[in-house]
C-alpha cells in the first residue's frame, strides 16, 4: 500500500512506505484510490495529482488528508461497484453516463476539460490502406471496432450504429486486435499516444486521417457514502480552475497542443457522433467544455 501526504515540499507529495502507514495521526482524513498499474501508470499520476491538487485546496491543517492506493482490478464497473461496499474504494475517475451517475456521486467538472471525446484508432499496419478510404461514418461502419464492454464508448458506437465487439480487458481488446478479430480501437487521442508507445509493435499503428468526435467527460466518482468529501473535491476543482494550478498541471501531464499537431487532428476527417447516455445535469455542467478546442469546430 502506498500512501501519500498532500503537503510535502516536493511537487505532490513523498511516498511514504507501509510501514508508516501506522503512524498516520488519528485525526488524518484517508482517501482511498485504485492502484496504478504499468498501463495506465501515466493518466494515473495525472488524476491522482489532480485530486491531490483540488483536496489541498480546501485542507484542514488540523486533519491533513491522504490518498491510499488500495489494490484490486481495474475492470471499470467493478470499481463503481466497490465504491459503495464498505472497504472499497472512495473515489474513482472514468467517464461519465447517467447509469454511472446514479451507481456514485458525479463531481461534475470534467478533468480533461473536454478532450475525452477526441478519437483517433489503433489499427493493424496491414489494413492502412483499407482505412485511407474513409471519408464518412457509413465508411467507417465496415469495420469492426474493439471496445471495452463496460465501457460508456460501446454504447456510443452501438447507438450510432457502428459495429462493436465488446470485451473485458484492454489486454484482450490488444490481442483481438493483432488477431484480425477486430480492425480498429477508437482511443482519446492522448491516451493513443502513449499507448502506441508503450506497445512499441510496429505492426500497430495510429491510423492517420479519421477523427471521431463526441462529447464525453471523464469525472471523479465518490462513494455515495461520502456526499462531503464529493463537495470539497468540486470546491477544490473550482478554486484550482479559477488560480490556474488546474490548467498548469493539465500542461504538465497532458499537453494537446502538441499531441493535436502530431497526430494532426485538424487535417483529418471528422465524424461527429451522438452520446445520448449524458444525464442534463451534466450537459449543463459541460456546456463550455464542449467542443472548447478548435480541431471540430
Amino acid at each position: 500500500m502506498i500512501i501519500w501526504h498532500l503537503f510535502c515540499q516536493q511537487a505532490f507529495g513523498s511516498v511514504l512506505d507501509s510501514a508508516q502507514t501506522s503512524q498516520l495521526a488519528p485525526s488524518s482524513y484517508k482517501v482511498k484510490i485504485v492502484e496504478s498499474s504499468e498501463l495506465d501508470y501515466a493518466s494515473h499520476a495525472y488524476y491522482s495529482a489532480l485530486l491531490k491538487l483540488a483536496l489541498s485546496k480546501t485542507e484542514d491543517p488540523i486533519k491533513p488528508t491522504y490518498l491510499v492506493e488500495s489494490s484490486g482490478n481495474l475492470v471499470q464497473e467493478r470499481v463503481l461497484r466497490q465504491l459503495n461496499q464498505e472497504g472499497g474504494v472512495d473515489v474513482f475517475w472514468t467517464v461519465t453516463s447517467k447509469l454511472r451517475e446514479q451507481q456514485a456521486i458525479p463531481v461534475r467538472v470534467p478533468l480533461l476539460n473536454g478532450i475525452m471525446g477526441y478519437r483517433v484508432s489503433l489499427i493493424r499496419q496491414n489494413t492502412l490502406h483499407e482505412f485511407n478510404n474513409v471519408r464518412s461514418a457509413p465508411d467507417l461502419k465496415r469495420f469492426v471496432a474493439g471496445l471495452g464492454h463496460d465501457w460508456p464508448d460501446f454504447q456510443i458506437l452501438e447507438h450510432n450504429g457502428f459495429t462493436a465487439l465488446g470485451t473485458s480487458n484492454y489486454d484482450i481488446i490488444i490481442e483481438l486486435l493483432k488477431a484480425g478479430r477486430i480492425d480498429y480501437f477508437p482511443r482519446a487521442a492522448h491516451e493513443a499516444v502513449v499507448e502506441a508507445k508503450s506497445l512499441n509493435d510496429p505492426d500497430i499503428i495510429i491510423e492517420p486521417s479519421v477523427l471521431l468526435y463526441y462529447p464525453s467527460y471523464m469525472f471523479f466518482f465518490v462513494s455515495q457514502s461520502k456526499p462531503e468529501l464529493a463537495q470539497r473535491i468540486e470546491r477544490g476543482l473550482n478554486i484550482a480552475r479559477q488560480d490556474g494550478s488546474f490548467a498548469a498541471l493539465f500542461e504538465k501531464y497532458i499537453n494537446f497542443k502538441d499531441i493535436e499537431k502530431a497526430l494532426k487532428l485538424s487535417e483529418r476527417t471528422v465524424l461527429k457522433l451522438n452520446n445520448p447516455h449524458l444525464s442534463e445535469a451534466t450537459l449543463e455542467a459541460t456546456a463550455s467544455e464542449a467542443q472548447q478546442f478548435e480541431v471540430v469546430q
